[in-house]
């Protein structure tokens, strides 16, 4: 039964005299790995089928066993009849006579050539996934519910700022996420635990060097065998270039990029606002066009440069006089727009314009020159003078001209 079983084996059973000469070989094995007879290899010295690279080593650990070691799972590539390789894991102890003399050495042999090549693949497939995961600037990391332990895949300090090590406490980690997007975030990543699902999330963490990043993080739920969901895996990523360019594009669609202010498409939907809630509240709101006075005389005198600089300075007056709430846009060219929402009386719109009026009076110093710009505004009043900020607005910009034509450098009301 037993020379059955070493003959059928998979495993090569095998022995060796001390001048390192075959002496047994299991038929089916042999044949199965090195692609020959026993009767082939059977006192020729075992060196003959070691791959160049591993020969000296091989020698070296033959040496040891011939001296009294055993040796386990020792890796090394042998060569078949055809020249190929192959890779064995070797146990071998030494083989001794009824005195305990080492005649030799005998063990078993495994070839694990596809688990090599299995190997190599998953380790291709994970240099290549990690070499995406840095290209695409992710941060893996895996938390562990019931331990309340964070581990990150490598050295997380670019993305929340230095750190001890990669693994941390999810709690701690929880601190550093902004007060603002807390709930937000613990709403999402607890859902995902609650469903065994995924989850995707964009906030903001308080690095520790005190700057705010945004990160976007996606993460999926780990479940054991008997269902019981214990851990999750995710990337995160560092998108704060991106939030700051989303940002600025929101600006440059929403404001004048001369002034800042706010440009006709925000000042729509602003007046919208300021005249839905009026209607809910029962209030008023005032629509002021500021149109200046004499500008032309600045582009002709030093350009659109000088022009340039004097709406600025225009702008950063006018805003001086109203209120926070209040919006202050412009309109186009020389004309801003103001939005008082919540007016209680219609002496407050008129303080607001004398006030702009006044901030207007100091002369305007361009390369050396002063120029005395004024203004002329109108004033429309909702929902007295119409029923909506289109109409309003349209009055104001009515009540403007019948200022210019009185003088200028004055305000009037258009139901007046």
């Amino acid at each position: 039964m037993y020379r059955n079983l070493v003959e059928t084996s998979n495993d090569l059973i095998w022995s060796v005299d001390t001048e390192g000469r075959w002496t047994y070989l299991s038929p089916a094995a042999v044949r199965r790995i090195y692609g020959c007879q026993p009767s082939d290899m059977l006192g020729r010295g075992f060196r003959d089928m070691l791959a160049q690279e591993v020969t000296e080593r091989d020698m070296a650990v033959f040496a040891r066993i011939l001296a009294g070691e055993s040796v386990f799972d020792y890796l090394t590539r042998h060569l078949r009849r055809d020249g190929s390789h192959v890779d064995l894991s070797f146990n071998a102890v030494p083989l001794r006579d009824a005195r305990g003399a080492v005649v030799g050495a005998t063990g078993t042999a495994r070839d694990v050539t596809a688990e090599k090549i299995a190997a190599a693949a998953q380790y291709e497939n994970v240099e290549k996934l990690r070499l995406a995961v840095d290209a695409a600037e992710l941060m893996y990391w895996e938390w562990e519910r019931e331990t309340d332990q964070l581990h990150w895949g490598r050295d997380p300090s670019t993305l929340v700022g230095a750190v001890e090590g990669r693994s941390t406490r999810w709690s701690e980690y929880l601190e550093i996420v902004h007060p603002d997007d807390r709930d937000r975030y613990l709403a999402t990543v607890n859902a995902a635990w609650e469903q065994a699902g995924a989850c995707t999330n964009e906030y903001r963490v308080i690095r520790h060097d005190g700057r705010v990043a945004w990160l976007s993080s996606h993460g999926k739920t780990l479940a054991d065998a008997s269902g019981k969901v214990y851990r999750m895996i995710g990337v995160s990523q560092d998108i704060t270039e991106r939030k700051r360019q989303e940002e600025e594009a929101r600006f440059l669609a929403y404001h004048d990029t001369l002034t800042g202010l706010p440009n006709r498409r925000l000042l729509d939907d602003r007046l919208r606002q300021a005249t839905f809630l009026a209607q809910r509240r029962d209030t008023r709101v005032a629509v002021m066009v500021v149109d200046l006075d004499h500008f032309k005389q600045v582009n002709d005198a030093l350009g659109h440069r000088a022009g340039d600089a004097v709406l600025r300075e225009a702008a950063h007056r006018i805003a001086g006089c109203v209120r926070k709430a209040d919006t202050l846009a412009r309109h186009g060219g020389d004309e801003f727009v103001v939005v008082i929402p919540d007016l209680h009386q219609d002496a407050d719109s008129q303080v607001v314009a004398e006030k702009i009026l006044r901030a207007l009076e100091p002369p305007f110093r361009v390369d050396g020159r002063d120029f005395t710009i004024g203004a002329s505004i109108g004033i429309s009043l909702f929902p007295s003078d119409a029923g909506d900020g289109e109409g309003v607005l349209r009055n104001a910009d009515v009540a403007m001209y019948r200022a210019k034509q009185l003088g200028r450098n004055n305000y009037r009301f258009y139901g007046r």
